[in-house]
């Protein structure tokens, strides 16, 4: 069996095989030129539409220019595109890093807090984690946050810190502790001061204090609260006239130091700075109630006032209010009230939820009205090419109506009249392609009405063109 052959005489078409269709305007030139040489020879006498049809060549070259100056990487029509592109990286990276990537923060915390931190956030599925550097103290973390070496330090009160850190006071303040030896009569009499480590919390207080009771020049420290809170046969060297520290009371190590220095001969005594007291806004007048640290015999014997003295969680330069108010709330180890679980929050946080689809939908819009706005601006720079194809329509529809085929009796010039409106009806679909050459060249023309304007005039004027012709050749 042979395989049947095509015909010789198969015609050719330019349409590819595969692929999508395109206009391609060196043709639409042609035609152009074409018209105008079969004008100036049919139709010498006729000037005014030999200048139509040069002028739709010119246009039909204008648009190839046009189409040359889009394949450039860069150009004004590529502006909506790229920002819509942008605009929607920057919106799903910014999902992203909100509410899928995990964020991990480095925080600086004394060794015991460390552990506490690492038992209360080990089994949290927060999408916010900690990762702990150790320091001695307050002091150390506050280096370290102000250099940028750590996300977050707590920092307590009377520690120096950069104004412009952002910061949020801890709801859990710790205590001033301030003991004197019974044979101190007079507190002018005190040299010798036992505290915490040097240049740390408990350290910079007392300083501060002392500074406010005149005292400060005549004090020597010693640094041993911690052997004297955890080593069981530690002894108070007996030059110490007294201890300052600035702890929390409910931790195990606060209420052996107090006991111990009760059993040594120390009683608690009032810290008190008057009015000096404001000027430091990190401490809080409060008062100790008789009995606080231990019942029999009472740790203090009576009521004792003193100071709260606060301590900040301290960000670094650059951490959002956002991200440093979530580590505050999962930093903070105070058990839920009743209240926490009631309407109220629930309340708040649908408040809060519907706040942020708010949000994302505003944003969502601004998008979309810039890329609109871009759209516009693009729109702009091909008013002028299609207001010239829409003065070209006009022209062809003036010069068509003048020739009347119908109540012409001279058959040389109903043929000639044939021939001209046969010619405005050619230039008309030429045109009409033209403004579908930049369509095609550009698509985001779709969103505008020039191209469609254009089109709907080509397609009634030929109409009534092609009407006229009818009605003369059925005549």
């Amino acid at each position: 069996m042979t395989t049947p052959q095509p015909p010789a005489n198969r015609p050719k078409t330019d349409l590819p095989h595969k692929g999508r269709v395109r206009l391609k305007i060196g043709p639409i030139i042609e035609q152009a030129e074409a018209a105008r040489e079969r004008i100036v020879r049919e139709l010498p006498q006729h000037t005014g539409l030999a200048s139509l049809a040069e002028a739709t060549a010119r246009v039909a070259r204008e648009a190839e220019r046009v189409s040359r100056k889009l394949q450039r990487p860069f150009g004004l029509h590529r502006l909506p595109v790229l920002f819509l592109g942008a605009a929607l990286v920057l919106l799903l990276s910014w999902l992203y890093s909100e509410f899928i990537r995990d964020t991990t923060l480095k925080i600086a915390l004394p060794d015991r807090d460390a552990q506490q931190l690492r038992n209360r956030v080990q089994n949290d599925q927060q999408r916010l984690k900690f990762q702990t550097v150790v320091v001695p103290g307050s002091n150390e973390g506050a280096q370290l946050v102000a250099k940028g070496e750590v996300d977050l330090a707590f920092v307590q009160g009377g520690i120096p810190i950069a104004e412009e850190l952002p910061r949020l006071q801890t709801p859990n303040p710790e205590l001033a502790l301030w003991f004197v030896r019974e044979r101190i009569s007079e507190i002018s009499e005190i040299r010798t001061v036992l505290t915490s480590s040097k240049g740390e919390g408990s350290h910079s207080v007392a300083k501060l204090v002392f500074s406010g009771w005149n005292l400060d020049s005549q004090i020597e420290y010693q640094h041993e609260w911690r052997q004297l809170s955890a080593v069981k046969d530690y002894e108070i060297p007996a030059e110490v006239d007294a201890v300052f520290v600035v702890k929390d009371v409910a931790d195990e190590a606060t209420l052996r130091g107090t006991a111990r220095l009760a059993d040594a001969g120390f009683r608690m005594q009032k810290v008190n700075l008057g009015a000096r007291g404001e000027r430091y806004p990190f401490l809080k007048p409060i008062e100790i109630p008789p009995g606080y640290f231990r019942t029999a015999p009472a740790i203090p014997a009576e009521a004792t006032p003193t100071y709260a003295v606060a301590t900040y969680l301290v960000g670094r330069r650059g951490l959002t209010a956002t991200m440093l108010t979530s580590a505050g709330k999962l930093l903070d180890n105070s058990p839920p009230t009743l209240s926490a679980s009631g309407m109220e929050p629930g309340l708040n946080q649908a408040s809060e939820l519907f706040q942020g689809l708010d949000a994302f939908l505003g944003i969502l819009i601004n998008i979309g009205l810039a890329f609109l706005a871009l759209m516009g601006w693009e729109m702009l720079a091909y008013r002028r090419q299609f207001h010239e194809l829409n003065s070209l329509i006009s022209l062809i529809s003036v010069h068509q109506s003048s020739k009347d085929v119908l109540a012409v009796a001279d058959p040389s010039i109903r043929k000639n009249n044939l021939a001209y409106l046969s010619l405005c009806s050619d230039l008309l679909g030429l045109i009409s392609m033209i403004a579908g050459y930049y369509t095609q060249e550009n698509s985001s023309l779709l969103f505008n009405s020039l191209p469609e304007i254009i089109h709907q005039r080509c397609d009634g004027l030929k109409i009534n063109i092609q009407l006229k012709i009818l009605h003369a050749t059925i005549g």
